[in-house]
Protein backbone atom coordinates (compact mmCIF):
# COMPACT_ATOMS: atom_id res chain seq x y z
CA UNK A 1 0.00 0.00 0.00
CA UNK A 2 1.31 3.81 -0.28
CA UNK A 3 3.17 4.50 2.51
CA UNK A 4 2.47 7.42 5.10
CA UNK A 5 4.83 10.20 3.10
CA UNK A 6 2.73 9.79 0.09
CA UNK A 7 -0.67 9.46 1.69
CA UNK A 8 0.56 13.04 3.29
CA UNK A 9 1.21 14.43 -0.27
CA UNK A 10 -2.03 13.28 -2.12
CA UNK A 11 -4.17 14.61 0.72
CA UNK A 12 -2.07 18.31 0.76
CA UNK A 13 -2.28 18.61 -3.08
CA UNK A 14 -6.05 17.35 -3.11
CA UNK A 15 -6.63 19.81 -0.65
CA UNK A 16 -5.00 22.64 -2.30
CA UNK A 17 -6.65 22.18 -5.55
CA UNK A 18 -9.86 22.09 -3.63
CA UNK A 19 -9.48 25.26 -1.52
CA UNK A 20 -8.26 27.16 -5.52
CA UNK A 21 -11.09 25.88 -6.67
CA UNK A 22 -13.80 26.78 -3.92
CA UNK A 23 -11.92 30.06 -3.06
CA UNK A 24 -11.95 31.58 -6.79
CA UNK A 25 -14.38 33.50 -8.36
CA UNK A 26 -16.70 31.68 -10.94
CA UNK A 27 -17.35 34.64 -13.67
CA UNK A 28 -19.14 33.09 -16.63
CA UNK A 29 -19.01 36.26 -18.63
CA UNK A 30 -15.51 34.96 -19.90
CA UNK A 31 -14.99 34.63 -23.07
CA UNK A 32 -12.74 31.55 -24.84
CA UNK A 33 -10.15 34.07 -25.62
CA UNK A 34 -9.91 35.13 -21.64
CA UNK A 35 -9.45 31.05 -20.92
CA UNK A 36 -6.49 29.82 -20.58
CA UNK A 37 -6.83 27.50 -23.19
CA UNK A 38 -3.93 26.91 -25.43
CA UNK A 39 -3.97 23.65 -28.01
CA UNK A 40 -0.19 22.72 -26.99
CA UNK A 41 2.16 23.07 -24.53
CA UNK A 42 5.37 22.07 -24.94
CA UNK A 43 8.01 21.53 -22.40
CA UNK A 44 11.91 20.60 -22.84
CA UNK A 45 14.88 21.00 -20.76
CA UNK A 46 17.88 19.88 -18.93
CA UNK A 47 17.19 17.31 -15.77
CA UNK A 48 20.10 17.08 -13.17
CA UNK A 49 19.37 14.57 -10.24
CA UNK A 50 20.89 12.64 -7.96
CA UNK A 51 20.10 9.13 -7.47
CA UNK A 52 19.84 6.01 -5.34
CA UNK A 53 19.63 2.84 -6.56
CA UNK A 54 19.40 -0.94 -5.77
CA UNK A 55 18.38 -4.17 -7.27
CA UNK A 56 17.91 -7.83 -5.71
CA UNK A 57 17.63 -11.05 -8.05
CA UNK A 58 17.59 -14.08 -6.99
CA UNK A 59 18.87 -17.25 -8.18
CA UNK A 60 16.27 -19.33 -10.28
CA UNK A 61 17.40 -22.62 -8.06
CA UNK A 62 15.65 -20.79 -4.73
CA UNK A 63 18.85 -18.53 -3.62
CA UNK A 64 18.15 -15.16 -2.22
CA UNK A 65 20.71 -12.34 -4.24
CA UNK A 66 22.67 -9.70 -2.52
CA UNK A 67 20.57 -6.63 -2.12
CA UNK A 68 22.98 -4.36 -4.28
CA UNK A 69 23.25 -0.70 -3.66
CA UNK A 70 24.31 0.52 -7.80
CA UNK A 71 25.49 3.80 -6.51
CA UNK A 72 28.31 2.21 -4.03
CA UNK A 73 28.55 -1.50 -4.97
CA UNK A 74 28.17 -1.15 -8.50
CA UNK A 75 30.04 2.27 -8.79
CA UNK A 76 27.36 3.58 -11.20
CA UNK A 77 27.63 7.73 -11.34
CA UNK A 78 25.04 9.10 -8.71
CA UNK A 79 24.42 11.80 -10.88
CA UNK A 80 23.96 12.81 -14.61
CA UNK A 81 22.40 15.23 -17.16
CA UNK A 82 19.21 14.16 -18.70
CA UNK A 83 17.37 15.39 -21.36
CA UNK A 84 13.50 15.36 -20.59
CA UNK A 85 10.42 16.77 -22.58
CA UNK A 86 6.64 16.86 -21.97
CA UNK A 87 3.66 17.68 -24.33
CA UNK A 88 0.16 18.56 -23.29
CA UNK A 89 -2.58 18.40 -25.88
CA UNK A 90 -6.00 20.28 -24.82
CA UNK A 91 -9.30 18.79 -25.82
CA UNK A 92 -11.23 21.84 -24.58
CA UNK A 93 -11.31 23.55 -21.61
CA UNK A 94 -11.50 20.52 -19.15
CA UNK A 95 -10.32 17.74 -21.41
CA UNK A 96 -6.27 16.91 -22.06
CA UNK A 97 -3.86 14.65 -22.44
CA UNK A 98 -0.18 14.43 -21.24
CA UNK A 99 2.63 12.97 -22.68
CA UNK A 100 6.19 12.84 -21.34
CA UNK A 101 9.57 10.85 -21.99
CA UNK A 102 13.26 10.61 -20.44
CA UNK A 103 16.20 8.09 -20.11
CA UNK A 104 19.08 7.51 -18.25
CA UNK A 105 21.93 5.08 -18.94
CA UNK A 106 24.91 4.98 -16.52
CA UNK A 107 27.95 2.32 -16.46
CA UNK A 108 30.75 1.21 -14.11
CA UNK A 109 33.87 -0.70 -13.47
CA UNK A 110 34.63 -1.51 -9.69
CA UNK A 111 36.88 -3.95 -7.75
CA UNK A 112 34.47 -5.98 -5.23
CA UNK A 113 34.90 -5.17 -1.85
CA UNK A 114 32.80 -8.18 -0.88
CA UNK A 115 30.62 -11.09 -2.71
CA UNK A 116 27.92 -10.56 -4.66
CA UNK A 117 25.34 -13.01 -5.88
CA UNK A 118 23.51 -11.13 -9.01
CA UNK A 119 21.03 -13.86 -10.04
CA UNK A 120 23.12 -16.51 -11.39
CA UNK A 121 26.20 -14.14 -11.70
CA UNK A 122 28.64 -14.57 -8.16
CA UNK A 123 30.99 -11.80 -7.98
CA UNK A 124 33.86 -12.57 -6.00
CA UNK A 125 35.72 -10.36 -3.24
CA UNK A 126 38.59 -8.76 -5.20
CA UNK A 127 36.81 -9.31 -8.52
CA UNK A 128 37.18 -6.65 -11.21
CA UNK A 129 33.88 -5.88 -13.12
CA UNK A 130 31.97 -3.77 -14.77
CA UNK A 131 27.85 -2.97 -14.78
CA UNK A 132 25.30 -0.90 -16.36
CA UNK A 133 21.62 0.73 -15.23
CA UNK A 134 19.69 1.92 -17.95
CA UNK A 135 16.10 3.79 -17.06
CA UNK A 136 13.80 4.90 -19.61
CA UNK A 137 10.11 6.79 -18.10
CA UNK A 138 7.23 7.31 -21.07
CA UNK A 139 3.74 7.15 -20.98
CA UNK A 140 0.30 9.48 -21.26
CA UNK A 141 -2.04 10.27 -18.84
CA UNK A 142 -5.47 11.91 -19.60
CA UNK A 143 -6.40 15.45 -17.16
CA UNK A 144 -9.59 16.42 -16.03
CA UNK A 145 -10.08 20.32 -15.32
CA UNK A 146 -12.58 20.94 -12.58
CA UNK A 147 -11.85 24.43 -12.66
CA UNK A 148 -9.74 26.52 -15.57
CA UNK A 149 -8.95 29.95 -16.38
CA UNK A 150 -6.83 32.56 -17.11
CA UNK A 151 -5.54 32.54 -13.39
CA UNK A 152 -6.06 29.61 -11.94
CA UNK A 153 -6.01 25.74 -12.96
CA UNK A 154 -6.96 22.70 -10.69
CA UNK A 155 -7.77 18.88 -11.68
CA UNK A 156 -6.92 15.56 -11.58
CA UNK A 157 -5.41 13.10 -13.91
CA UNK A 158 -5.14 8.97 -15.12
CA UNK A 159 -2.71 7.22 -16.95
CA UNK A 160 -0.02 4.67 -17.50
CA UNK A 161 3.58 5.30 -17.08
CA UNK A 162 5.87 2.64 -18.91
CA UNK A 163 9.41 1.65 -17.30
CA UNK A 164 11.74 -0.12 -19.36
CA UNK A 165 14.84 -1.49 -16.89
CA UNK A 166 18.07 -2.77 -18.04
CA UNK A 167 20.56 -3.68 -15.17
CA UNK A 168 23.61 -6.22 -15.81
CA UNK A 169 26.95 -6.52 -14.48
CA UNK A 170 30.12 -8.53 -16.38
CA UNK A 171 32.89 -10.38 -14.46
CA UNK A 172 36.32 -9.38 -15.79
CA UNK A 173 39.84 -11.60 -15.52
CA UNK A 174 42.72 -10.28 -17.35
CA UNK A 175 39.93 -7.80 -19.44
CA UNK A 176 38.42 -11.24 -20.41
CA UNK A 177 34.98 -11.79 -19.86
CA UNK A 178 34.39 -14.74 -17.08
CA UNK A 179 30.65 -14.46 -16.26
CA UNK A 180 27.81 -11.72 -16.89
CA UNK A 181 23.92 -11.22 -15.74
CA UNK A 182 21.37 -9.04 -17.30
CA UNK A 183 17.76 -8.05 -16.01
CA UNK A 184 15.46 -6.08 -18.39
CA UNK A 185 11.73 -5.61 -17.88
CA UNK A 186 9.00 -3.04 -19.33
CA UNK A 187 7.05 -2.52 -16.27
CA UNK A 188 3.52 -1.03 -16.90
CA UNK A 189 2.37 1.06 -13.97
CA UNK A 190 -1.10 3.07 -13.78
CA UNK A 191 -0.57 6.37 -12.35
CA UNK A 192 -3.17 8.79 -10.52
CA UNK A 193 -2.81 12.05 -9.33
CA UNK A 194 -3.75 15.76 -9.08
CA UNK A 195 -2.28 18.89 -10.62
CA UNK A 196 -2.71 22.45 -10.31
CA UNK A 197 -1.62 26.49 -11.31
CA UNK A 198 -1.63 29.64 -10.55
CA UNK A 199 -1.02 32.65 -11.84
CA UNK A 200 1.22 34.16 -9.12
CA UNK A 201 1.76 37.67 -10.57
CA UNK A 202 1.40 38.55 -14.42
CA UNK A 203 2.82 36.64 -16.07
CA UNK A 204 5.15 34.55 -13.27
CA UNK A 205 3.39 30.88 -13.13
CA UNK A 206 3.69 28.34 -10.48
CA UNK A 207 2.71 24.65 -10.70
CA UNK A 208 2.35 21.83 -8.75
CA UNK A 209 1.70 17.77 -9.68
CA UNK A 210 2.07 14.61 -8.22
CA UNK A 211 1.15 10.81 -9.72
CA UNK A 212 1.28 7.67 -7.22
CA UNK A 213 0.04 4.23 -7.24
CA UNK A 214 0.16 1.09 -5.71
CA UNK A 215 0.15 -2.03 -7.32
CA UNK A 216 -0.38 -5.27 -6.48
CA UNK A 217 -0.98 -7.56 -9.82
CA UNK A 218 -0.04 -10.62 -11.19
CA UNK A 219 3.68 -10.98 -10.97
CA UNK A 220 4.60 -7.29 -9.64
CA UNK A 221 4.03 -5.74 -6.02
CA UNK A 222 4.86 -2.26 -5.99
CA UNK A 223 4.16 1.97 -5.26
CA UNK A 224 5.47 4.97 -6.97
CA UNK A 225 5.48 8.22 -6.15
CA UNK A 226 6.49 11.31 -8.37
CA UNK A 227 6.34 14.53 -7.26
CA UNK A 228 6.71 18.15 -8.68
CA UNK A 229 6.66 21.53 -8.24
CA UNK A 230 7.51 24.49 -11.35
CA UNK A 231 8.09 28.47 -11.26
CA UNK A 232 8.28 29.81 -14.91
CA UNK A 233 8.34 32.84 -16.85
CA UNK A 234 6.65 33.97 -19.43
CA UNK A 235 8.15 36.32 -21.65
CA UNK A 236 6.34 36.08 -24.99
CA UNK A 237 2.36 34.99 -25.61
CA UNK A 238 4.28 31.72 -26.83
CA UNK A 239 7.40 30.84 -24.80
CA UNK A 240 8.50 30.90 -21.45
CA UNK A 241 11.25 29.93 -18.83
CA UNK A 242 11.31 27.86 -15.94
CA UNK A 243 13.02 26.15 -13.13
CA UNK A 244 11.41 22.93 -11.57
CA UNK A 245 12.19 19.67 -8.63
CA UNK A 246 10.75 17.47 -9.16
CA UNK A 247 11.13 13.87 -6.40
CA UNK A 248 10.54 9.62 -7.91
CA UNK A 249 10.51 7.05 -5.74
CA UNK A 250 9.84 3.42 -7.69
CA UNK A 251 9.76 -0.08 -5.59
CA UNK A 252 8.70 -2.88 -7.21
CA UNK A 253 9.05 -6.49 -6.59
CA UNK A 254 9.24 -8.86 -9.37
CA UNK A 255 8.66 -12.49 -9.89
CA UNK A 256 8.77 -13.00 -13.63
CA UNK A 257 11.69 -14.82 -15.68
CA UNK A 258 14.04 -13.73 -12.71
CA UNK A 259 12.59 -12.53 -8.86
CA UNK A 260 13.94 -9.75 -6.97
CA UNK A 261 13.30 -6.25 -6.72
CA UNK A 262 14.19 -2.81 -7.41
CA UNK A 263 14.07 -0.11 -6.20
CA UNK A 264 14.65 3.42 -7.86
CA UNK A 265 14.62 7.04 -6.49
CA UNK A 266 15.84 10.21 -7.95
CA UNK A 267 15.45 14.11 -7.07
CA UNK A 268 16.82 17.43 -8.30
CA UNK A 269 16.17 19.88 -10.70
CA UNK A 270 15.27 20.80 -14.29
CA UNK A 271 15.37 24.20 -15.91
CA UNK A 272 13.39 24.52 -19.09
CA UNK A 273 12.15 26.45 -21.85
CA UNK A 274 7.94 25.96 -22.92
CA UNK A 275 6.15 26.92 -26.20
CA UNK A 276 2.44 27.55 -25.61
CA UNK A 277 0.42 27.35 -29.17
Amino acid sequence: MINKNTTLILLFIFINNFLLFALTPQDSSKTDSEIYNKKFQVAFGLFLPSINSSVQINRKAGGIGTVVNLETAFHLPETQQLFRGNVIYRFNNNHSVEGYYYALNRSGQNISKDSIVFGELVIDINSSFTSFFKATLFGGKYRYSVHNDKNIEAGFSAGISFLYLDVGAEVLLLNQSVGKEEYNDLLFLPVFGFYNRVHIYDDLIFQSNVDAFALNIKRYNGVLADLSFSLEYRFLQQFSLGTSYNAYSLDVKFDTKEKGEIKYNHKGLMFFGKVYF
